[in-house]
C-alpha cells in the first residue's frame, strides 16, 4: 500500500479518490481474507459496468457497512459526518 500512497499525488484527481477510497476499504477490513473477498466481490460486481441493489448491499455487507436493521424514529435524521 505504500506504493500507492507514493504515487498518489502523480495521480489526476478522479484517481486520487478512487485510491482513496480503496485505501479506506482496505483499512477498515480486519483480515486478508476478508480484503480478498471483499475485492473479489467487487471484482465480480463490476464486470458488466452496472451494480444491481441487492450486489451493492453484498458489498456493503461485506465491508461491514451494514449492521442489524434498526428503527429510527420518523424525528430522527441521521447526517454524514463534516469535515
Amino acid at each position: 500500500m505504500s506504493l500507492l500512497k507514493m504515487i498518489r499525488p502523480l495521480l489526476p484527481p478522479d484517481l486520487k479518490s478512487m485510491v482513496d477510497l480503496m485505501l479506506r476499504i482496505y483499512g477498515s477490513l480486519d483480515t486478508a481474507e476478508e480484503r480478498k473477498a471483499a475485492f473479489e466481490y467487487g471484482t465480480k460486481m463490476l464486470q458488466d459496468g452496472k451494480v444491481t441493489v441487492p450486489e451493492w448491499s453484498g458489498f456493503g455487507k461485506r465491508l461491514g457497512i451494514f449492521k442489524k436493521e434498526q428503527r429510527h424514529s420518523s424525528r430522527t435524521v441521521i447526517v454524514g459526518r463534516g469535515k
